[in-house]
């Protein structure tokens, strides 16, 4: 079987990216691919983070004419839809559980979660959803943890505490995100999913999916970029 090429799922430039730190030799231009099939019992997918000198690639002498074509895939969401990115800047804040913050922040966090609900019902703004972190792609920020709770993420050649360098997801926005929604893409009469206009090429513009609707979390080592990146499904 001759060699598959990896599909490109993201590109972006350290220009777009304020606070975005360098990679190795202080490449400025960082690619993620994934290979379009899946490997193992477990059906695991095989990542592959690429730095590149944004100004060599830019002024290259030549291009592939005819660039690798992707095989025949089994599912329509493995196939990314083009996008162009518009980086918009936000503050986040650690997700809310287990030792990601202190105990005595978290049970503040919790009992005003709770005063919301019960004044204005569980659709209430919460905490978590609403005002921590964002849904779908983000570079940079705090990791969610919502399928599988916190964990350590480790550098596996230096054991330094890895940083988060990119989150992918399957849906720009949910029925519970509604803080992060554009108002252009809402119908304030409406309520949940109702509410999202334009429809899935709206809330799912990337068309594709990781696991069972979970986020894929990409983490490189801040001591060292050139270690090798870690990937993470939460």
């Amino acid at each position: 079987m001759p060699p598959v090429p990896f599909v490109g799922l993201a590109q972006f430039f350290r220009r777009d990216i304020p606070g975005l730190a360098c990679g190795p030799d202080g490449a400025d231009l960082v690619q993620l691919f994934r290979c379009p099939f899946t490997h193992g019992p477990y059906l695991e997918r095989r990542y592959h983070l690429r730095w590149r000198q944004a100004g060599r690639t830019e002024h290259a002498a030549r291009f592939l004419a005819d660039p690798p074509h992707v095989p025949l895939l089994r599912w329509e969401d493995e196939l990314p839809e083009p996008c162009v990115l518009h980086p918009e800047e936000v503050d986040t804040y650690p997700w809310a559980e287990g030792d990601t913050l202190p105990a005595s922040l978290i049970a503040r966090i919790d009992a005003w979660d709770d005063a919301r609900a019960a004044e204005h019902g569980p659709d209430a703004p919460n905490y978590q959803d609403d005002l921590s972190i964002p849904p779908g792609w983000r570079v940079g920020g705090f990791p969610g943890w919502a399928s599988t709770g916190p964990l350590a993420v480790d550098c596996a050649s230096c054991a330094a505490p890895m940083r988060l360098l990119l989150t992918a997801g399957g849906d720009e926005m949910d029925a519970g995100t509604h803080s992060w929604m554009p108002l252009e893409d809402r119908d304030p009469t409406l309520s949940g999913k109702a509410s999202i206009r334009g429809g899935r090429s709206v809330a799912e513009p990337t068309r594709l999916r990781f696991g069972r609707d979970r986020d894929l979390h990409v983490f490189t080592c801040p001591t060292d970029p050139g270690h090798p990146p870690r990937w993470v499904l939460a």
